[in-house]
């Protein structure tokens, strides 16, 4: 399964060449986005607060999912159901993201490759659920990938004064 960029703004969540969804951005600053599914359902992601710290997610209006930066360094992706999950840098030089779950065991592996030639940013990722209770849910890849883009234009600056 992976995730790639085929603009500056759009990113396409495939598996095995099918469709699963899309991440498109307003703005190639990884801020204002919405995630469109092929059955025609959209969500709509925004920064919430002064400083842009927390997205909300919505749909129809109605939020579903909050995205917030913790102070240890993870992104926290909270369900309005109850779910919860953390996206963290792991591995070698820090160079993948792990997203867990409220019992710390890993649900998803982002490996970002990074084309600088292109400037174009492409994630291997790797579903690794062991419990058969938790969903596999296509809007929580979606929202692991743009964690993940939120998570390294954070911590590059990119975003630096932008909301």
């Amino acid at each position: 399964m992976n995730a790639h960029s085929k603009d500056r703004k759009t990113f396409l969540l495939s598996d095995n060449d099918q469709l699963l969804g899309e991440l498109i951005y307003e703005t190639p600053f990884y801020l204002k986005a919405e995630i469109k599914m092929p059955d025609t359902e959209t969500y709509k992601l925004a920064p919430v607060g002064f400083f842009g710290t927390s997205v909300s997610v919505t749909k129809d209006g109605n939020k579903i999912v909050s995205l917030s930066m913790s102070w240890n360094g993870k992104i926290i992706i909270t369900f309005q159901d109850g779910r919860e999950y953390a996206l963290k840098l792991s591995g070698l030089f820090q160079s993948k993201m792990i997203l867990e779950d409220k019992n710390q065991q890993n649900v998803l592996q982002f490996e970002p490759k990074f084309n600088w030639r292109d400037f174009y940013c492409k994630y291997d990722i790797t579903y690794d659920i062991t419990n058969d209770k938790e969903p596999k849910d296509k809007l929580l890849l979606l929202l692991g990938v743009y964690a993940a883009n939120y998570f390294i234009a954070t911590i590059s600056g990119a975003n630096a004064g932008l909301m």
